[in-house]
């Protein structure tokens, strides 16, 4: 995947940026279609968390001097960088409990590794967005092992974890440089965040009974 520019830095927030906005976009298609009314619910306020996020890192883009204005904003854009499975509606709750499950954590591991970000505004994003994020992750692994357990939903979930999977490990690293690492920017490196990811979400399907096609 090639860069959106020549700073790292600039690339890294606006994947992180347009792949949180891509998500809310998609959850909010969800806060009237859920399975209950709770999950409609929770849909919503993950949908508001995600938006949120994308402003916020947005706003952080705004900061870099060398960032194009076109880049900065979340709505009238030519070309966007998230993950191609979430151009298009997610194809049922399976999916939307995938892509919590499965991206947004990838995309949760990136911010772990922001924590202590040499770059101010980032690592004061990354903070708030995890704090954020500690309900997606307990609500999302939650539906899994429902729907795993259950005869009548098992085989979609299976399918949606199938078709993310992969993908899921191709993004991650996908904005990443050499030097983002080495001058402070990210405390792990791409290959080190896909094997904590990897880790993860092995223990947690194999909990669950499903498979993953590698």
């Amino acid at each position: 995947m090639s860069q959106v520019k020549q700073n790292p830095l600039a690339d890294l927030i606006i994947r992180l940026a347009d792949n949180k906005y891509a998500l809310g976009r998609r959850f909010s298609e969800w806060t009237n279609g859920a399975p209950t009314l709770e999950a409609a619910v929770a849909a919503a306020a993950m949908t508001q968390d995600e938006l949120g996020h994308a402003r916020s890192l947005y706003a952080a883009l705004s900061t870099l001097p060398d960032s194009p204005e076109a880049y900065t904003r979340e709505e009238k854009r030519e070309r966007r960088f998230n993950l191609p499975l979430l151009d298009k509606p997610l194809g049922g709750w399976a999916e939307f409990v995938t892509a919590c499950v499965l991206f947004d954590r990838a995309l949760a591991l990136v911010f772990e590794a922001a924590r202590d970000s040499q770059y101010e505004p980032l690592r004061q994003r990354a903070s708030k967005i995890l704090q954020e994020e500690r309900f997606h992750r307990m609500y999302g692994e939650g539906w899994l092992k429902r729907m795993a357990a259950n005869a009548g939903t098992r085989a979609a979930m299976q399918a949606a974890v199938d078709r993310w999977w992969t993908p899921t490990v191709e993004w991650i690293g996908s904005g990443y440089n050499g030097t983002l690492v080495a001058e402070g920017t990210l405390s792990e490196s791409a290959n080190a965040l896909r094997d904590r990811w990897r880790g993860e979400m092995r223990s947690l399907l194999s909990e669950c009974g499903l498979t993953i096609h590698e």
